[in-house]
């Protein structure tokens, strides 16, 4: 598996519910405490603020240090929890900043209750833990997402339905079944094992493992594929039990990805191995200076401390990227791609190599057929047309949608009939009509003739009124901006490559960009490795199941979002109803974002040091702390959200 992307796959998201209801408690009491914290400091500036000696005082105080100490309780669990797997490992991380600024506003706040001096700011306590707990939920939900998608896609495909001895239908778990198995399949099943058939044709569905466009004529003693559907026949299968099912290999691999941040987090966290222990430091020295060599009073020397703590607050590095990045994925959406994360726009920004799939990616999921040997003449190739559109239309063979589109005429028809796997018939407008594999005409007693069509595609030969009249060819259809895309993207240095599981495909190369086909899932992710083993961030670009372990493989991934739910559901974004041309635009994009952002991180920290300094130096009340933390925060979100909008 490539190091340079992993992924995290839980078995289900986290309970919403129960995060809003702990989330919605916190912040009223944020602003409660947020309202009575103010109101009190302004107070205390114009001397009117109630005496420690006071039963309103201890009210006022108590409820703010309730109101903290809740929040705690509903919000600090997972960032403790954090904190302490850090420190077990002997690393720094950002909850460790979020840990000593909650503890400093704590610490300050009780002091000043204590004491009766200075300004509290016990609503900075609730505003850190709320900052920490919505971006985790964040990346839980879309976690959880990704592994009911999985989860779902796996239980379509472990239950088997076998044939008894008496020949009653029992199901059974995948995991039980041995080779002295029936396995039945009906119409519209998918199939669950790696099997051959032993009795029964149809057409089955394999573009989500292999990327075949169209579905693929199967009879007895071929074998199929667990992961494929069937789409009009009736199969028995004998299990072929001797080796893991493809399909399993895939889940397998989501499910064993661990997690890892985004090179910009990355280097956030870089970051936070020198910044927490410097911060820290800081603190404790400025403690013992005003204390041992001011000779200044405990209370003035811990304010002092505690200032710094609270300057240093992640807020201002926590949003210095995040604002920035979130801002850019907005205005990338705006734009046809849509980012779940922050990695995407990594990838993007230093992408080297775009690799394609074929199938569904840079062709329309539809296919076209194309009509110029059918018949003999335009007035018979029309009515034959006509009434071939007619037929699709009535009938729900895999190629219907294809052939009801050759027309818009509608002829009588009746006695329609579905032969698995080779075709089907029926009566349009007086003439009796025969469509599919050249076996089922040859069946029908359809005198063929010494040289048939040929032509790019799957050929679908008709036959009418007993007579064979041609053939029409079922062809992928390319996104009409597919050679621009490939075109921009070489032009921004990017190299292409287009990647196939169709083995037969029309499509020698596709703007210049060579077609590799034939391949399986497995061998479109080693070709994916060896990109990755060049140099490079590598983006793949699919739309199957069959290139999920392509997705894997690469540094990042994009899915058409009309593909299938797994590899939508895995991929990094979606491009919008299969926008590849946005694709160029947004490199541009996340590299002019990746500099700017640099710059803003840059400032953030700069901006936090000099306020750690003056904090040191006395300068800064705890209270000034907390608003210069805020004021940070704020400069640092305005400067990212306009940089994204320059950027743009």
């Amino acid at each position: 598996m490539n190091k340079g992307k992993e992924r995290c796959l839980p078995c289900e998201a986290p309970g919403i519910s129960g995060f809003g209801f702990r989330i919605g408690i916190s912040l009223a009491l944020s602003g409660q405490a947020m309202v009575f914290g103010l109101g009190y400091n302004n107070a205390l500036a114009s001397g009117e603020a109630p005496s420690p000696e006071s039963t309103l005082y201890w009210v006022l105080h108590g409820s703010l240090i309730l109101s903290s100490i809740v929040v705690i309780g509903l919000l600090g669990g997972p960032l403790l929890k954090e904190s302490v797997k850090a420190l077990r490992d002997l690393r720094f991380s950002v909850e460790a900043l979020f840990v000593l600024s909650t503890v400093g506003a704590l610490g300050g706040s009780l002091i000043s209750t204590i004491t009766g001096e200075g300004s509290v700011y016990y609503e900075v306590v609730s505003l850190v833990l709320c900052v920490y707990a919505i971006g985790k939920q964040v990346g839980a939900v879309q976690k959880g997402q990704l592994g009911a998608a999985v989860s779902s896609f796996r239980n379509a495909f472990d239950v088997a339905t076998i044939q008894m001895p008496d020949g009653q239908r029992e199901r059974l778990p995948v995991s039980r079944l041995n080779n002295s198995h029936v396995v039945l399949v009906s119409p519209g099943d998918p199939i669950p094992i790696d099997a051959v058939i032993s009795e029964g044709s149809g057409y089955i569905r394999e573009t989500s493992l292999t990327g075949e466009p169209a579905p693929v004529s199967k009879k007895a003693g071929d074998e199929v594929l667990a992961g494929t559907w069937s789409v009009d026949g009736n199969l028995k299968l004998v299990p072929k039990l001797g080796q893991p099912r493809t399909i399993d290999q895939i889940l397998e691999l989501l499910e064993a990805a661990p997690a890892a941040p985004s090179k910009l987090q990355k280097t956030a966290d870089r970051l936070m191995q020198v910044f927490v222990p410097v911060v820290s430091l800081t603190s404790l020295a400025t403690f013992l200076g005003w204390f041992f060599v001011s000779c200044e009073p405990w209370w003035d020397a811990l304010f002092n401390s505690m200032a710094v703590l609270l300057v240093a607050c992640p807020c201002a590095l926590g949003l210095a990227m995040p604002a920035g990045i979130w801002a850019g994925l907005f205005y990338m959406s705006q734009r046809g791609v849509v980012g779940r994360h922050g990695h995407l726009l990594d990838t993007l920004a230093e992408c080297q190599t775009v690799i394609f799939d074929k199938t569904g990616t840079l062709s329309h999921f539809d296919l076209k057929a194309d009509t110029s040997q059918l018949g003999h003449g335009d007035m018979e190739r029309f009515r034959v047309i006509d009434e071939v559109a007619s037929l699709g239309a009535a009938s729900h063979h895999p190629v219907s949608q294809a052939l009801a589109e050759l027309s818009e005429m509608r002829l009588a028809v009746s006695a329609v009939q579905v032969y698995p796997g080779a075709g089907i018939g029926g009566n349009v407008g007086g003439d009796s009509l025969v469509i599919g594999e050249l076996g089922l005409l040859e069946e029908k007693g359809i005198r063929l003739p010494d040289e048939l069509p040929s032509g790019h595609g799957k050929p679908v030969h008709v036959a009418r009124s007993g007579v064979y009249a041609g053939a029409l060819f079922l062809n992928e259809v390319l996104r009409e901006e597919a050679g621009a895309t490939l075109q921009a993207l070489r032009e921004l240095g990017c190299r292409c490559m287009i990647l196939s599981g169709d083995p037969g495909s029309e499509h020698a190369a596709i703007g210049d960009v060579p077609v590799e086909g034939g391949l399986s899932p497995e061998a479109k992710a080693e070709r994916v490795l060896m990109a990755t083993e060049e140099g490079g961030e590598v983006l793949f670009v699919g739309d199957g199941v069959n290139d999920v372990l392509a997705m894997q493989a690469s540094h990042s991934a994009l899915a058409i979002d009309l593909g299938a739910a797994l590899a939508t559901e895995f991929a990094d974004g979606l491009l919008v109803e299969g926008q590849i041309s946005a694709l160029p635009g947004a490199i541009r994009h996340a590299r002019k974002l990746k500099a700017a952002l640099q710059g803003n991180l840059l400032f953030a920290l700069c901006y936090n040091l000099i306020g750690m300094g003056l904090a040191a130096g006395g300068v800064l009340h705890p209270v000034v702390a907390a608003l210069l933390m805020v004021g940070s925060s704020a400069v640092v979100s305005f400067r990212a959200l306009s940089v994204a909008s320059r950027v743009s």
